[in-house]
């Protein structure tokens, strides 16, 4: 072997011994047990509600730290928003749910992790669970385009698969990307994080998935879901190996966090309460589910009007608005009267 072959398979060992440890919490991964068994949590959006002004986690989730722990998860996985401010947060999810949590917790950046600099990770990232792979996409770099080396680590798992070497393929995105295409999906998450002027989902991503979905399993599981959501959980299978999925909680009764646990003979899914309400199956939370449960607003209390005056008028997004309208108007203004003269 020559020295550059050997630097260069030293640095790929690397790059995957260090994939395999928790950035947030330092916590290892192991791969499945001697039955080839493992277990995956699975869950978003943890700063909870746009207007958690706390610095701390949802209280969904810092109130079960405990039974997290108890689920003797391999994985935590992240969809993304882990953080409402990253860099104002971080010390107290630090001391609050890092320091507590035992399982190793990994997350697809959404756009609330990318408007600081704590806890970044670089994207794509990949962890092996023997013959499945789980890669974790950065949604908010391209615009929600999949491409670079994460498209390319897209291909690289579909080169294993064609020599027999993947069962299964779990994708972690913060954004929907494969919704942005299917008026029916996009309808039911009308309030998500998306692109401006579409993504490459359809014409560069989905076929590779269905190249690899001839051999394997593939589930997409995302987390950008809007306040107004009817459930935690969206779970579509698309078509054959290929089951678009979204988990989220937004600090609700209806917070929960999805279970796989997964082994030889195939995968069992849970969908477990935060809260203690009642949980429907996890098959039940499709599109015809979602569609049929459209619609649920909260109620609106008068007295919140100051509040929300007060909160938009001193957004910085509020006077980018203005200040932006106010060019365009100015601009038409001086057209409008050159053309007359």
């Amino acid at each position: 072997m020559t020295r550059k072959c050997f630097l260069l398979l030293a640095g790929s060992v690397a790059f995957a011994a260090a994939a395999q440890v928790s950035p947030y919490n330092g916590r290892v991964v192991h791969g499945p047990d001697s039955t080839g068994h493992y277990r995956l949590l699975i869950g978003g959006h943890f700063h909870g509600s746009s207007t958690n002004a706390s610095g701390y986690p949802a209280a969904t989730i810092l109130a079960n730290v405990d039974a997290i722990n108890a689920t003797r998860a391999n994985l935590l996985l992240s969809t993304g928003d882990l953080f409402l401010r990253p860099d104002e947060d971080s010390a107290r999810y630090a001391s609050a749910l890092f320091a507590r949590l035992e399982v190793p917790l990994f997350n697809a950046p959404g756009n609330h992790d990318l408007e600081g600099h704590a806890y970044r990770s670089p994207m794509p990232q990949r962890i092996d669970m023997g013959r499945d792979r789980i890669l974790l996409f950065d949604t908010e770099r391209d615009d929600s385009d999949i491409e670079g080396d994460q498209l390319e680590a897209l291909r690289t798992v579909g080169a294993e698969a064609a020599d027999g070497q993947v069962d299964r393929l779990f994708v972690v995105s913060h954004r929907p990307v494969w919704s942005e295409g299917i008026d029916r999906y996009a309808k039911l998450f009308a309030g998500n994080t998306r692109s401006l002027t579409g993504c490459n989902y359809e014409a560069d991503v989905l076929p590779v998935l269905r190249r690899l979905a001839e051999r394997v399993e593939v589930y997409w599981i995302s987390g950008s879901m809007a306040g107004r959501a009817p459930a935690s959980l969206f779970f579509q299978p698309h078509e054959r190996n290929i089951t678009y999925i979204q988990c989220a909680v937004r600090d609700q009764l209806r917070d929960a966090l999805l279970i796989a646990d997964v082994g030889p003979d195939g995968i069992r899914w849970e969908l477990r309460s935060l809260t203690g309400r009642p949980v429907e199956d996890v098959t039940a939370y499709d599109a015809d589910w979602w569609e049929a449960h459209q619609g649920t607003w909260q109620t609106f209390h008068w007295r919140r009007i100051p509040y929300l005056i007060r909160k938009n008028v001193t957004s910085p997004v509020f006077w980018y608005g203005a200040f932006t309208a106010l060019a365009l108007c100015a601009a038409g203004w001086l057209l409008r009267r050159r053309s007359r003269r």
